[in-house]
């Protein structure tokens, strides 16, 4: 900071380069915070998936987020977006979707999807998704889906 660096570094990569530090802040904001059962937490899609990660000065991981293949050809799917509880509303969230967003349009998909907790629809909102459908739970908690257009 007092240098001129960066206050927070994104690195986009693979689980295997990753993957500890985004279970890490997984785990506390999945597992502990929102209390979803670590067997509805881990699986192996996360071997296949792209990952965003934040870090801050100290080298932890403050934000992250997956992208996957869709359902469909020319769809991707985000999951698992995670930001420290200190640091919500901070931009962190916004920074991970548009690294997330990138790397689907840099493989040509052509819509991303995403199962949005009902208390973040807001947010997904403003950053252009659209709802569809009628709202369910996921591990217990209400769940809504909601897609962009990348086209």
């Amino acid at each position: 900071y007092e240098a001129g660096e960066a206050m927070l570094q994104m690195r986009v990569g693979s689980w295997s380069e990753l993957g500890p530090d985004a279970q890490k802040l997984r785990t506390a904001v999945f597992v502990e915070e929102q209390r979803i059962p670590k067997e509805l937490e881990w699986d192996a899609a996360d071997a296949k998936a792209v990952h965003a990660v934040v870090y801050n000065r100290m080298g932890l991981a403050v934000a992250t987020g997956r992208l996957l293949p869709g359902a469909q050809a020319g769809e991707a799917k985000i999951g698992r977006m995670a930001v420290c509880r200190v640091l919500r509303g901070g931009q962190l969230g916004r920074q991970v979707l548009a690294a997330l967003v990138g790397a689907a349009r840099a493989r040509g998909d052509q819509r991303v999807v995403l199962h949005a907790q009902r208390s973040a629809e807001g947010f997904y909102d403003r950053l252009g998704f659209v709802r569809e459908g009628e709202p369910y739970e996921e591990a217990g908690i209400p769940h809504l889906t909601m897609s962009l257009a990348l086209t």
